[in-house]
């Protein structure tokens, strides 16, 4: 009989962002299908409406990789059901798939990027102690999810992985088609922000105290308005996230900008842009932003580096993209993005929608 148990060591519950909202679906459709217990740290917040047991003991710090207390938690919950998979969020609690390896228990790794890589490029001096700590996770696991074909093939050839114990597991959409139009949104949304008819509305999306974000903000404000003036280009640049009163009380004062802070219903905005633009140069794993736009129907024009994971029959109709630094061409991309609404391919949907990303991974899970 199939028991699952999730290891998450940081907040996902309630989920506010793209990876905690990747853990918090993977789990919810899981859920579903299968008997699950979720042990995570105890500032996770579980809401009503779970399809799964949240057990939130275990401490908020990343000490807690070393800690024999936390270890004896997770030994004790895993002694007294009969799990049949076990997975840990990140490589860092490695050591679980040493104690099961007799147990006949499936150990897999949910990898949501090449964890020391993108510690080295954030100059973070213990790179090293991560990627051994991957080393370990990976050739003691079972199965490994990856979020891109990229990261799958990159950590093939660094650690010498076997490709078949390997799976993409892209982050999902709750769509299993493309959502109807809302005109009436749209005439909403104009009003509240006070957007002219002829304006083509861009939206950016993200919280901007996370660096990658705050330097993408950076670009669009330096390097892609310009371009888009000097066009003739009419729009509104919606700034969708948190960030502190003062930064939106700056933003708030520039010509074409409209920062709205949070909103509670990002898919108002993103079924209301006529263009998504995400010009991230940083980070890891997918860009969760540019599957939500993609999902809600929004044309999205992007870098390089943030289309990453992204299918490639999207590009020229849904999906528009410039090389990295390009910023003429992002902007040329905006306003071609801007003119040519397209219907997204069914494709899409069958392939990113959780409850077939789940079916998929139960099978490879059994094999």
């Amino acid at each position: 009989m199939k028991n699952f148990l999730s290891v998450v060591w940081y907040r996902v519950l309630p989920p506010a962002y793209g990876g905690q909202k990747g853990i918090a679906l993977f789990n919810q459709y899981l859920g579903k299908k299968v008997p699950l217990t979720c042990l995570c740290s105890h500032d996770n917040v579980p809401g009503k409406d779970l399809s799964y047991q949240v057990v939130n003991v275990l401490p908020v710090s990343r000490f807690q990789f070393w800690d024999p207390l936390t270890r004896k938690k997770i030994l004790a919950r895993i002694r007294e059901q009969s799990f049949s998979h076990i997975i840990i969020e990140h490589p860092y609690h490695a050591w679980i798939g040493k104690y099961i390896k007799k147990t006949g228990t499936r150990f897999i790794v949910h990898a949501h990027n090449i964890e020391h890589l993108r510690m080295k490029a954030r100059g973070k001096f213990w790179w090293w102690l991560v990627k051994g700590t991957e080393q370990r996770a990976f050739a003691l696991a079972d199965h490994i999810l990856f979020k891109t074909e990229s990261d799958q093939s990159m950590a093939i050839e660094l650690f010498g992985i076997l490709p078949g114990k390997c799976m993409v597991v892209p982050y999902g959409t709750l769509e299993k088609e493309q959502p109807a139009a809302h005109p009436e949104t749209r005439r909403d949304l104009m009003r509240k922000h006070e957007i002219s008819p002829d304006e083509k509305i861009i939206l950016f999306a993200g919280t901007l105290d996370y660096e990658p974000n705050a330097r993408a903000l950076e670009n669009i404000l330096e390097d892609v308005i310009p371009p888009l003036m000097k066009k003739r280009f009419r729009f509104r640049l919606l700034i969708c996230g948190a960030c502190p009163p003062a930064t939106l009380t700056l933003l708030n004062s520039l010509d074409h900008v409209t920062a709205t802070g949070f909103v509670p219903c990002i898919e108002d905005y993103l079924q209301s842009a006529d263009v998504f633009i995400n010009p991230v140069l940083s980070g890891s794993g997918i860009q969760t932003k540019n599957i939500e736009a993609i999902a809600s129907g929004c044309n999205v024009a992007t870098t390089a580096f943030a289309a990453n994971g992204l299918p490639r029959y999207l590009s020229g109709t849904k999906v528009f993209v410039s090389n990295d630094h390009d910023w003429e061409r992002f902007a040329d991309n905006i306003i071609m993005a801007a003119s040519r609404p397209a219907i997204v391919p069914q494709q899409f949907y069958d392939e990113y929608n959780w409850q077939n990303i789940i079916d998929k991974f139960l099978e490879k899970a059994d094999g």
